[in-house]
């Protein structure tokens, strides 16, 4: 067992998980990097009582949760006022997009983006037990058996876990957000300003590449008969994730 041949089998995976928790590109490379870097320090000392998939799983899911550490509940409650402060600040492409049917594709995925992005900030009111298991079943699917190993606690732990970070996610996005409420318009386009000013790159990162809207008509005419399409999605990196950059990390 080497660390080249456990990059090649859990690197995407490991990528997957650090996206999913931090929730953006740059901080889940510094994540897995940090990650296997532990892995080829510590692979000489294990020892096997867990498998090496639990083993390295439960190193990438600690370092994820301290890249992007809980956010005090104040900080929640507070943001009401920043979402109006900037209700007007729309930057003139971003209207464009709204505005013109022919780029209107670009502005849905814009919201789409935001919409996402909102999930993995609004998970840091929880605490890191909560996150962990909320991130590991409801963002990734795993099962109950594989999270209680990675965690090293039992079965009923991670259920209640997972009880307690569902019902804290519910009663903070009540009122908020016309998901919880399973009815209503959607409100994401009244913190379109807020949400552009907090995390540009989300903004940047379709000017620079804007989606193709054949591609995705594409994409969804293929999907059409799978019974749940976030089940496909779940098990693939949201971005690329190149072993070949890990190894050459090691080898300096």
């Amino acid at each position: 067992m080497d660390t080249d041949a456990l990059i090649r089998e859990y690197g995407g995976r490991v990528y997957n998980l650090a996206y999913r928790i931090t929730g953006n590109r740059q901080d889940a490379e510094d994540v897995a990097q940090q990650t296997f870097l532990q892995v080829h320090r510590s692979l000489h000392r294990f020892r096997g009582d867990s498998s090496v998939y639990t083993w390295i799983y439960r190193i990438a899911l600690n370092a994820g949760l301290r890249a992007r550490g809980r956010l005090d509940n104040r900080f929640f409650e507070s943001l009401d006022e920043a979402v109006h402060a900037y209700a007007d600040d729309l930057p003139d492409d971003v209207d464009r997009w709204r505005r013109d049917p022919e780029s209107r594709y670009i502005y849905d995925e814009l919201l789409a983006e935001i919409q996402r992005a909102c999930v993995h900030f609004v998970t840091r009111r929880l605490t890191d037990e909560q996150r962990a298991v909320y991130v590991l079943r409801a963002m990734l699917g795993f099962p109950l058996d594989d999270i209680s190993q990675i965690l090293d606690v039992s079965k009923n732990t991670v259920k209640a876990r997972l009880h307690r970070a569902k019902a804290s996610l519910k009663s903070y996005f009540s009122g908020r957000c016309q998901w919880a409420a399973e009815s209503g318009d959607c409100t994401c386009e009244s913190k379109l300003g807020f949400a552009i000013a907090a995390a540009p790159e989300i903004l940047q990162k379709l000017r620079n590449h804007p989606p193709d809207s054949k591609l995705k008509e594409v994409m969804r005419t293929t999907l059409r008969d799978v019974a749940d399409e976030d089940d496909v999605r779940r098990f693939f990196p949201d971005e690329p994730m190149e072993a070949e950059a890990l190894q050459r990390l090691l080898s300096e």
